[in-house]
């Protein structure tokens, strides 16, 4: 039941203010009560607390009390003697013991039954145990951090839970702070996630992507951030954009619409999302008058990046072939039109080329990318956003 030690990712305020906040109890022998919503880190957490404290190299056990039965979760805490119960074919230490001199890390208490809350009080009053079936109590030094997302207090009125052991726990209480209170800390987040799976080791995120993951409120927070970008980066090809989160996130649409990405990325993210749509279709689901969606269409059939069919007398579009992975050294028509506005031009940038083209700058990135790599086109080596492309001397 010990935990794998892994570092806290993430540098905004709020999770600073509660790491320090863990580093100045670690330094004594007060209980821990840590809490907060679902997925917000709290065993790691309390793995933390115990490797800044005087004890760290001793023993870290966890258990979830939610996770075990209530009859065993006795037996599996305190311990148990040869013949104590059916299956009991031996003596067992408990958790207590095992932490002994450590801590014991007690995940979800609040899902504790009553009656064995009434002995978890006496641990921690008299600092010894009985095991199932004992009749001698042994003495332990355990430090006991314990951690839900339930209110201890309002359970307590309620009779739920018993309001001395509450205070026994609330040695000392720290709440984690939410991924929605955690700013830029979700990307970095997302990153470090990609970066532990070999698969997805080379995945990166867009700047829409980036926008989405902190725009969202992340109800399941870390686990669900965990859910949601594994399953973005299996639809991504190399960067993961709005329009492959948007599927795996509750209300994803509504939220491209709400932080104002370009309507043009949102018409793809829509179009790739289901497959095809009508201009009616996405005049319900973007909002924005038709013909301005019509004028993007047209741009982006004339791209190639959206062809138009019709289906059963009435027109959609769908995502060409062709805008998902080029093949060869044959160019696209809309590649073809970006080698003759560089002609025109001179020189032009990332940004020029997306309003020329009426694209995403990511969309015209990947093209400038794949045109250099032809020969087609050649770098003028300024960085970031003042990169600019040129004709090839040789292609002139």
């Amino acid at each position: 039941m010990a935990t794998r030690t892994q570092p806290i990712i993430g540098n905004s305020a709020s999770l600073k203010a509660a790491m320090a906040r863990a580093r100045k109890v670690a330094r004594t022998n007060l209980s821990v009560l840590v809490t907060g919503e679902s997925g917000t880190g709290k065993e790691l957490f309390a793995r933390f607390i115990h490797d800044q404290s005087p004890c760290a190299g001793k023993p870290f056990i966890a258990v979830n009390c939610a996770a075990i039965p209530g009859e065993l979760l006795e037996a599996e805490l305190f311990g148990h003697k040869k013949g104590a119960f059916s299956g009991a074919v031996s003596d067992k230490d408990g958790l207590f013991v095992q932490a002994n001199g450590g801590t014991l890390f007690l995940d979800e208490i609040g899902d504790m039954p009553l009656p064995l809350q009434a002995k978890i009080l006496r641990v921690l009053q008299e600092g010894e145990v009985r095991p199932v079936g004992a009749k001698v109590v042994q003495k332990v030094d355990v430090r006991i951090v314990s951690a839900t997302h339930r209110d201890l207090a309002e359970m307590a009125k309620e009779r739920k839970f018993r309001e001395d052991l509450v205070f026994r726990l609330r040695g000392y209480a720290l709440r984690l702070p939410p991924l929605r209170e955690r700013d830029r800390d979700v990307v970095t987040l997302a990153r470090a996630i990609l970066k532990s799976r070999r698969e997805f080791a080379g995945t990166g995120l867009s700047r829409d992507g980036q926008e989405l993951l902190m725009a969202y409120e992340w109800p399941g927070n870390i686990r669900e951030l965990q859910n949601v970008v594994l399953a973005a980066a299996v639809d991504a090809t190399r960067n993961i954009g709005a329009e492959h989160l948007v599927g795996h996130l509750s209300g994803g649409m509504d939220l491209v619409n709400r932080i104002g990405i370009p309507l043009v990325e949102r018409i793809i993210t829509l179009i790739k999302e289901t497959g095809r749509m009508t201009l009616a279709q996405l005049h319900g689901q973007l909002h924005e008058p038709k013909p301005t969606i019509h004028r993007h269409l047209g741009r982006l059939v004339a791209a190639s990046t959206v062809e138009r069919a019709e289906v059963s007398g009435l027109v959609v579009f769908s995502m060409k072939d062709s805008d998902l992975a080029g093949s060869g050294n044959q160019l696209t028509p809309r590649q073809e039109q970006a080698v003759a506005i560089v002609r025109d031009k001179g020189r032009i940038t990332r940004q020029e080329m997306a309003e020329a083209l009426g694209i995403s700058i990511r969309t015209a990135s990947r093209d400038l990318a794949e045109l250099v790599r032809q020969g087609r086109l050649a770098s003028d080596g300024q960085p970031g956003r003042m990169a600019g492309y040129q004709v090839r001397i040789d292609q002139i």
